[in-house]
């Protein structure tokens, strides 16, 4: 065991025993909803479960946790940490084992559909340029390999709710002499079973963070189409135009879908600060959740099963 791996080891086992601590939360009516929020001075795991009066943080570290992901049975948390590397949290007992990937830079971890392993993004940084690819890593053999590589960096990808397509977000710089880089993100859909890679709109707008609906049909992702971050939702297939859900000051990003997919809870700024909210996407009225009660805490991240 390397020396991060002892040094983390030691820091998980220490916040275990003063973790679980409870602070009062509104009330969620379905589902478990993980996140990370901002209480002390770092970004830490939280839980909050239906119907329990207050969410439950599950870290205690000096690293920032990021990019929570609550595995299909809902039992288990797969997380990156802020020095790059990948980590499963057993949700009943708050115990955690690091992913054992080669040395390197992970983030975005997200679920095999039976539970066997998990995609992520590894990045690679040679100044000035970066690229970043999506592998797969299976837990019971410890292996991992390339799942998908294109051109540019791919981040966020995520697997169909029943595992034949993936959808992820391919980024593309053009840099004109004298004007300086854009960044241009999109949403790509892939399939598994044909191996066609489609990317899901044209245009010049940032597309990112896309969430798969419940029943495989829709995706939820943030744009700057109109003119700032907001939600939208667009046919799986592309042969539909998306359709703005959000409105309002702030930007809204990270959409993840309500177990019965009726609902998107989404990370939003309309306060100055990152907060959650819930769009019911029947009437399109929102609400804030609140996490912390009346504590003013930075919220951001979330998933929802």
């Amino acid at each position: 065991m390397n020396v991060r791996s002892l040094f983390m080891a030691f820091s998980v086992a220490a916040a275990f025993l003063v973790c679980n601590e409870a602070w009062p939360a509104g009330p969620l009516t379905k589902g478990t909803l993980v996140f990370v929020a901002n209480p002390s001075g770092n970004w830490e795991l939280f839980v909050l479960r239906a119907g329990a009066s207050s969410a439950v943080q599950l870290t205690r570290t000096p690293l920032d946790e990021r990019a929570p992901s609550l595995s299909p049975d809902g039992k288990r948390v797969a997380y990156a940490t802020s020095d790059g590397a990948l980590w499963v949290m057993e949700l009943a007992t708050a115990r955690t084992a690091m992913v054992r990937v080669p040395k390197g830079t992970y983030g975005y971890p997200s679920w095999l559909r039976d539970g066997s392993g998990i995609l992520y993004t590894s990045y690679q940084y040679t100044p000035p340029q970066e690229d970043a690819d999506v592998y797969v890593h299976l837990f019971k053999t410890g292996t991992s390999k390339l799942f998908l590589m294109q051109t540019g960096p791919q981040d966020y990808a995520s697997l169909s709710p029943n595992g034949d397509r993936v959808t992820y977000v391919s980024s593309i710089a053009t840099t004109l002499p004298g004007f300086g880089s854009t960044v241009t993100q999109q949403v790509w859909v892939a399939s598994l079973r044909l191996g066609t890679p489609s990317q899901l709109f044209m245009g010049s707008a940032h597309d990112t963070r896309p969430a798969w609906s419940r029943d495989g049909r829709s995706l939820a992702f943030s744009s700057s189409r109109s003119g700032r971050p907001e939600i939208w939702i667009a046919d799986a297939s592309g042969r539909s135009a998306a359709a703005q859900v959000s409105t309002g000051p702030g930007a809204k990003f990270s959409p993840t879908w309500s177990p019965d997919g009726m609902e998107i809870a989404y990370t939003s700024t309309v306060s100055g600060k990152s907060e959650l909210e819930v769009l019911d996407i029947r009437n399109k009225s929102t609400r804030k959740l609140k996490v912390f009660g009346a504590r003013p805490v930075e919220i951001r991240e979330p998933d929802w099963r």
